[in-house]
C-alpha cells in the first residue's frame, strides 16, 4: 500500500512539472530551416549517366522540427530514400539528389522539402531550385601551355600533366617532345605508348632540367595511336637561371603604344644569395627594330652586385609601324663570381599602333529611317590604354540633312583601362532631305596628353507607304511551363502589304511580369512579304498566371505601336516534358534536316490521357514523329519519346509552338527555335574585356610548419602585383587563415586578436594594421607582409571552410562580427558585386573542411551568379608528388581539385622561386581572357583565321576541340579592349 501511494505523490509531481514548464506555442523558440546549397546545380552530365549532389540541411532556429521527405518536380531527379528525422537546433543532415539526363538538352526545376520548420509556411514544403543538362558523352589534354619557370641550373623541376581518356574504349597514347631544347626536358612515359581505360584520368609527369641559361621551349605532343589521329600539341617552357638570382619580370609586355609615343617599364634584378655576384651591365638582343631601347641601368662599384643588392633597369619601346613588333630580349650580364657563364634574359614585346582609344563603329550608319520616325543607336568608346583615361567634350555636328542629337547631356566621364562607355545618339529625318550626315567629336584626357577622336554619322530618311502588316499571333501564349523550365516562343510582324515597312525598337515592354525576357530588335526595313520576330523566352518562378507586352514601332500614322500580348502559366504536376525548348541552332539549307528527341513523362500515379498534338507558327519547317493514337493513354510513372526534324524551306528564324493537349483546356507548350542559312562561313566577333576590378582573398595555414612560408608570401608581394599594376586594375586584398577555433595555447602564441581562430575574418581581426589593400592604401607592400605573418600556433586546417565563411554572413557585408567582443571585425568593404573573385590559399597540409569540394565550388560560382569567368581558386600547396616536395606534410589533394575546376594555377609550396610563381597566379587573377568558345564547330579547324584588331595572328594559339575553342598561349592573350574576329568554314 506504502508502495502505491509513493507511485501517485510521484505520478502527480510529474503531472505537476509538465504543466509548468509547458510554454504558451506564441512563446515556443521558432525553428528555421537552411539548406547548402540552395541550388543544386548539376551543370553538364551524360545522358544515362547518374550524376549525384547533397544538400546539407540544417535547423538555423533554436527549436526542433521534423524532415518528413523530400521531392523533385522532375522525373529524371530522384531524392535517395530516407526516414522522417528531426533536426534540432544546430543540427544538420545531408540529403543525396541524383540527376539521370535521359535526353540533350537543359532542364530545371524544383527540389520540394516536406517539413514543418516555421520558415517555410503552411504548406510545409520548402523549395530549392535545381537544373542540369544532359550532354552525350577522344584523349583530352585540359591545359595547352605548361611553365615551369625559373630552374636554377643543375636542378630538376617537375610538374605534371593531366591526360583524360572521356571515351568507352580503350585509347592507345604516345607522348614526344619536339624542339631545339628538347634535351631538357622528359617524362618516364615518352617513347612507348600506354593505355588509358575508358574515363581514365593520368598524370604525366614532366620535368625541366635546364643545362643552359635563358628561356627554353619545346612542344609536347600528345597523340592517340591511330594513322588519322592529330595529336594535341602543349607548350612547354622554362629559364634556366643563375644560383640564387631573381630577374622580375621575366617578360615585358609593353601592350599597345601609339606610333611616336614612348612606353617605359622597369626589371628588378635581385641577388638573393649570401654572396656577391659579378655584374656587367645590360645589352639588347635580336632588336632588329630598334624599336626598344634600354633608359637606364645602374652601374656597380667594381662590377659586383652585392648579396641582397637591386638593380632597377628601365627599358623603353617606341614603336614605329603598326602591329605586333618581333619580340626582343634584354640579356642581364649577372653571373655567379668566378664563371663566364651567360646571364639571364628577359624577352621584350610591344605593338604599335593608333590611338588607345578606339570609337565604333565608324562609321555610324543609321541605314534608312522612315520620315516622322526616329532611331537610336551607340558609339561604343574602348579605353584600351593601361590606364583611366578621361572622355571629355562630346560634340555632334550635323553637316547636311536630318536631325543628329545626343540621345544624353554631353558630360565628361572616366574610363577605366580595358573598359567602355556608350554615346547614345538619336537621328530623326527631315522631310523631302534624304540623305544626312553629321561628325561626332570627343576630346581624350590620357595622363598629361590628349587627342581628338572623330567618327562619321550618317543616315537616310525616306517617305513609306502607311505599313500595312499583321501579326502572327496576335497574342502569345506560352500555356502550361513547369516552374523553372524556361519556353521560348516568337512575336512575329509581318508585312502583307506592297511596299516596305519600317519597323523598330521591338522589345518586351516595360511593366511586363520579370518572367518575360527577349533580346531587343533593331531598325529594320521589311520587304514585301518579309518579316521580324522576336524571340521571347517565358520562365516562371512560381505557380500562377503570369502576363506581359511585346511592343514596337511602325510607320502608320493610327496603329504605329505594335502591341503583341503575352500569357503563360506557371504549373506544378507530375506530367512533363523536357526539354522544354528545343533549339535547333543554325542550319545550313545545304546540309538537310536536323533531328533532336523529346521525352514525355507521366510521372503520376495513375494513367494520364495526351488527347492530341498540335503545332502552332511555322509548323511547316517542324515535322514531329511520335507514333501515338490518339486519346493515348500513358501508364504511371512512364515516359514516351518522340522526335522532331528541323527542315526549314527558306532562310531566315523559325519558330513555333508544340502543344501537348491533356483535354484541361490550358496546354502544355515547348518551344521549338532554328535559324535557317546559305552561308557556309561563320565569324564571331568578341571584345576583349579587361579584368577592371579583383576581388583577392589570401587563405593562409597558421600551422606550426608554415614560418617560412609565410615570409616569403609577404616578401614577394611586388610580384604577385605585377600583372595589376600593368592593367590598372582597381584590387581589394584581404588575408584570413586556415583556423577557425582559437589555438589552445602551447608552444606559441598567434599574432592579430584571435589567437588564431579568425573564422573567416580578415587578419588582423584587432585592426592593428589596415585588413583591406587596395591601389590607394599607403606602403601595401609592408602592411601585405605584416598581415601574411599570421603566426603559427594552430593545427586544425580548414581552409575552404574558412574561405566560406569569409565570403557568408553574419561578417562579409557588415563592419562588425556580431559573434564576438571585438569591434569592427567584420568583412565588409571587400567583396563587390562588379568585381572578379579570385581566392589563392597557401599552405603545406591537406584541407581538413568538413564540406566536398564540390559544395565550395558551387558556392563561389553561386557568387557571380553562375558565372565562371568571375571565379578563380588558385593554390601553393603541396604537389601531389611529394617527392618533390619533402617540406610538405601532405598533398593539398582538395586545393588542387578546386584549382583546376575553376581553371586555376597551382604551385608547389617548395617553390625555389616565390616571385615566379606568384607571377604566374597574378596573370591568371588579373591578366586578359585567353579563351574564346565558338559559336559553331569548325567543319576543317586548319582554316581557322584569327585576326585581332583587322590584323591576322598566324600563330600563338589553337584550337582545343574538347571546348570548341580558340585559347591563346600564356603571354599571347589579345589585349583589353581589342576586337578579336574568328572566321572559320562551318558544314553539316
Amino acid at each position: 500500500m506504502l508502495g502505491l501511494r509513493w507511485m501517485c505523490v510521484a505520478a502527480c509531481l510529474m503531472a505537476l512539472a509538465g504543466a509548468g514548464c509547458d510554454r504558451p506555442s506564441s512563446h515556443r523558440a521558432p525553428s528555421g530551416l537552411g539548406a547548402s546549397p540552395e541550388k543544386l546545380e548539376f551543370g553538364l552530365a551524360a545522358v544515362g549517366v547518374p550524376k549525384t549532389m547533397k544538400v546539407r540541411l540544417s535547423n538555423r532556429g533554436r527549436a526542433p522540427f521534423m524532415v518528413h521527405g523530400a521531392r523533385a518536380t522532375l522525373p529524371n531527379v530522384e531524392v535517395a530514400p530516407f526516414d522522417s528525422f528531426e533536426l534540432k537546433a544546430g543540427g544538420e543532415r545531408e540529403v543525396e539528389v541524383r540527376f539521370t539526363a535521359d535526353v540533350e538538352g537543359a532542364v530545371a526545376g524544383m527540389l520540394e522539402v516536406l517539413t514543418d520548420a516555421d520558415n517555410v509556411g503552411k504548406e510545409g514544403v520548402a523549395k530549392l531550385g535545381l537544373d542540369g543538362q544532359g550532354v552525350k558523352a577522344w584523349v583530352e589534354v585540359p591545359v595547352r601551355t605548361l611553365d615551369f619557370g625559373n630552374v636554377e641550373l643543375g636542378h630538376v623541376e617537375l610538374r605534371e600533366l593531366v591526360v583524360r581518356n572521356p571515351t568507352k574504349v580503350e585509347s592507345p597514347v604516345r607522348v614526344s617532345f619536339d624542339g631545339s631544347d628538347a634535351d631538357q626536358f622528359g617524362s618516364s612515359e615518352a617513347g612507348a605508348p600506354f593505355v588509358l581505360q575508358p574515363g581514365e584520368e593520368r598524370r604525366l609527369p614532366l620535368s625541366f632540367n635546364p643545362t643552359r641559361l635563358g628561356a627554353a621551349m619545346v612542344q609536347l605532343r600528345v597523340g592517340v595511336e591511330c594513322p588519322t589521329c592529330e595529336p594535341t600539341v602543349v607548350s612547354l617552357s622554362g629559364t634556366g637561371i643563375a644560383t640564387l638570382l631573381e630577374v622580375t619580370p621575366l617578360r615585358v609586355d609593353f601592350g599597345r603604344v601609339a606610333l611616336g609615343a614612348t612606353a617605359e617599364e622597369r626589371v628588378i634584378v635581385r641577388n638573393l644569395g649570401s654572396e656577391p655576384m659579378a655584374y656587367g651591365g645590360v645589352k639588347l638582343l635580336d632588336n632588329a627594330s630598334n624599336a626598344f631601347r634600354v633608359v637606364s641601368a645602374p652601374p656597380m662599384v667594381g662590377g659586383v652586385l652585392a648579396a641582397g643588392a637591386v638593380a632597377e633597369i628601365r627599358v623603353a619601346f617606341t614603336p614605329t609601324t603598326v602591329g605586333p613588333v618581333r619580340e626582343a630580349r634584354l640579356e642581364l650580364d649577372v653571373r655567379p663570381m668566378g664563371t663566364t657563364k651567360p646571364g639571364p634574359k628577359v624577352s621584350l614585346r610591344g605593338e604599335g599602333g593608333n590611338s588607345c582609344v578606339v570609337l565604333q563603329p565608324d562609321p555610324l550608319d543609321f541605314g534608312v529611317v522612315a520620315e516622322g520616325m526616329s532611331a537610336t543607336r551607340d558609339v561604343q568608346v574602348i579605353n584600351r590604354c593601361r590606364n583611366d583615361v578621361l572622355l571629355s567634350e562630346v560634340k555632334l555636328a550635323t553637316k547636311k540633312g536630318g536631325y543628329f542629337l545626343l540621345a544624353t547631356a554631353p558630360s565628361s566621364l572616366p574610363i577605366s583601362a580595358g573598359q567602355s562607355a556608350n554615346v547614345p545618339i538619336t537621328f530623326m529625318p527631315r522631310a523631302g532631305v534624304g540623305a544626312g550626315e553629321a561628325e561626332l567629336s570627343a576630346k581624350i584626357l590620357n595622363g598629361t596628353s590628349s587627342s581628338t577622336e572623330v567618327v562619321k554619322v550618317v543616315g537616310a530618311g525616306k517617305v513609306f507607304s502607311p505599313c500595312k502588316y499583321e501579326l502572327d499571333p496576335p497574342a502569345v501564349e506560352f500555356g502550361n511551363v513547369p516552374v523553372g523550365s524556361e519556353v521560348t516562343l516568337g512575336a512575329s510582324v509581318r508585312n502583307v502589304g506592297g511596299s516596305e515597312c519600317f519597323l523598330t525598337g521591338m522589345q518586351v515592354a516595360g511593366g511586363s511580369d520579370d518572367a518575360f525576357r527577349a533580346d531587343a530588335l533593331g531598325n529594320q526595313v521589311l520587304l514585301p512579304g518579309q518579316r521580324a520576330r522576336l524571340l521571347v523566352r517565358f520562365k516562371p518562378g512560381a505557380e500562377g498566371e503570369f502576363s506581359g507586352m511585346a511592343e514596337g514601332w511602325v510607320n502608320h500614322a493610327s496603329a504605329g505601336h505594335v502591341l503583341v500580348p503575352l500569357h503563360g502559366k506557371g504549373v506544378q504536376g507530375c506530367f512533363s516534358v523536357q526539354p522544354t525548348t528545343l533549339d535547333f541552332g543554325t542550319v545550313r539549307l545545304t546540309c538537310g534536316p536536323r533531328e533532336r528527341e523529346l521525352l514525355v513523362y507521366n510521372d503520376c500515379p495513375g494513367p494520364t490521357t495526351l488527347m492530341g498534338l498540335g503545332l502552332e507558327g511555322d509548323a511547316a519547317d517542324f515535322k514531329l514523329a511520335h507514333g501515338l493514337t490518339f486519346p493515348a493513354v500513358l501508364p504511371a510513372k512512364s515516359r514516351a519519346s518522340m522526335k522532331v526534324t528541323y527542315d526549314p524551306v527558306s532562310d531566315g528564324d523559325d519558330a513555333a509552338a508544340l502543344r501537348f493537349d491533356l483535354g484541361s483546356g490550358t496546354p502544355y507548350t515547348v518551344g521549338l527555335v532554328g535559324k535557317a542559312v546559305l552561308k557556309n562561313e561563320q565569324t564571331d566577333v568578341f571584345i576583349q574585356q579587361a579584368q577592371a576590378k579583383v576581388d583577392v582573398l589570401f587563405v593562409v595555414d597558421n600551422s606550426g610548419s608554415m614560418m617560412d612560408e609565410q615570409q616569403s608570401l609577404g616578401a614577394n608581394f611586388s610580384a604577385f602585383l605585377s600583372h595589376a599594376a600593368s592593367a590598372g586594375v582597381d584590387y581589394h586584398i584581404a588575408v584570413t587563415t586556415t583556423g577557425l577555433e582559437r589555438s589552445s595555447g602551447g608552444w606559441a602564441v598567434c599574432p592579430g586578436g584571435a589567437e588564431g581562430g579568425e573564422n573567416g575574418r580578415f587578419f588582423p581581426v584587432d585592426n592593428s594594421a589596415p585588413r583591406i589593400i587596395s591601389p590607394t592604401t599607403p606602403a601595401a607592400d609592408a602592411v601585405f607582409a605584416r598581415n601574411t605573418n599570421v603566426g603559427v600556433c594552430h593545427w586544425n586546417e580548414q581552409g575552404l571552410e574558412a574561405m566560406y565563411r569569409a565570403l557568408t554572413a553574419p561578417i562579409v557585408f557588415d563592419v562588425d562580427d556580431p559573434r564576438t567582443p571585438l569591434a569592427m571585425d567584420g568583412n565588409a568593404g571587400f567583396l563587390r558585386e562588379d568585381a572578379k573573385l579570385a581566392i589563392i590559399a597557401v599552405t603545406d597540409e591537406e584541407d581538413f573542411s568538413p564540406q566536398p569540394v564540390s559544395a565550395y565550388e558551387t558556392f563561389l560560382l553561386g557568387l557571380k551568379a553562375g558565372d565562371r569567368s568571375k571565379v578563380i581558386f588558385s593554390a601553393i600547396a603541396g604537389p601531389a608528388d611529394l617527392t618533390s616536395c619533402p617540406r610538405a606534410s601532405s598533398s593539398g589533394a582538395r586545393y588542387i581539385q578546386l584549382a583546376n575546376a575553376t581553371g586555376g594555377v597551382v604551385e608547389s609550396i617548395c617553390t625555389p622561386n616565390w616571385a615566379a610563381s606568384l607571377e604566374r597566379i597574378s596573370e591568371n587573377a588579373f591578366g586578359p581572357n585567353r579563351t574564346f568558345k565558338l559559336s559553331e564547330t569548325p567543319a576543317d579547324a586548319t582554316r581557322i583565321v584569327v585576326r585581332v584588331d583587322g590584323v591576322v595572328v598566324p600563330d600563338g594559339w589553337a584550337y582545343d576541340a574538347g571546348t570548341n575553342s580558340v585559347v591563346f598561349d600564356g603571354d599571347k592573350a589579345p589585349p583589353p579592349g581589342s576586337t578579336v574576329e574568328i572566321t572559320y568554314p562551318v558544314g553539316c
